[in-house]
């Protein structure tokens, strides 16, 4: 079988980590929608452009359809979580193309620039989510639940590690050469 054909990729799969879960990826969509429609056209320069009049609907569009978005974080869950990834996707890339369809590309690298970025941002956010909404973790996330319940004081004052290994440490003892 040669390397790169089909049949040789069916034995091992390796895909992408997506380690965002729905609650990060609503916490993103909330923290980014505010941002963009209060300080970033002040931070990217555009501030009294329709650039930034532009930037500022789509975060308040986005805040808006994410609290309409079935996800831990969403207030009615109208929308299903794919949904709202698709919606995401299509928003990034209006986004992108806004300003060359408007012709204010012609106005200079900083009436596009802040768009493409953030439509960027907004495709590197969506490969990292996971559609599923659970997240590709790699640690033992109900032991860090479990740590949180703890009062921290008790951890202090009684002496007992706040950390232990957990089910993937190795449990042999490592040889150490002199």
């Amino acid at each position: 079988m040669r390397e790169g054909r089909p049949q040789a990729l069916k034995e091992t799969e390796m895909r992408f980590p997506r380690p965002i879960d729905s609650t990060l990826h609503g916490a993103t969509d909330y923290s980014v929608g505010t941002t963009l429609m209060t300080v970033f056209p002040r931070l990217a320069g555009i501030q009294g452009t329709p650039a930034a009049d532009q930037i500022r609907a789509a975060g308040a569009i986005h805040a808006g359809y994410s609290t309409l978005t079935d996800y831990p974080l969403g207030v009615v869950k109208a929308i299903p979580y794919k949904a709202h990834l698709a919606m995401d996707a299509i928003g990034a890339a209006a986004l992108a193309t806004l300003p060359f369809v408007t012709g204010q590309y012609k106005q200079g690298r900083s009436r596009w620039l802040p768009h493409v970025a953030l439509a960027a941002f907004e495709f590197a956010s969506l490969a990292m989510s996971d559609p599923t909404g659970r997240g590709d973790y790699h640690g033992d996330v109900e032991a860090v639940r479990r740590a949180n319940t703890i009062d921290p004081a008790t951890k202090i004052h009684d002496g007992t590690p706040a950390v232990v290994p957990g089910a993937a440490a190795d449990p042999a003892p490592t040889e150490t050469l002199a």
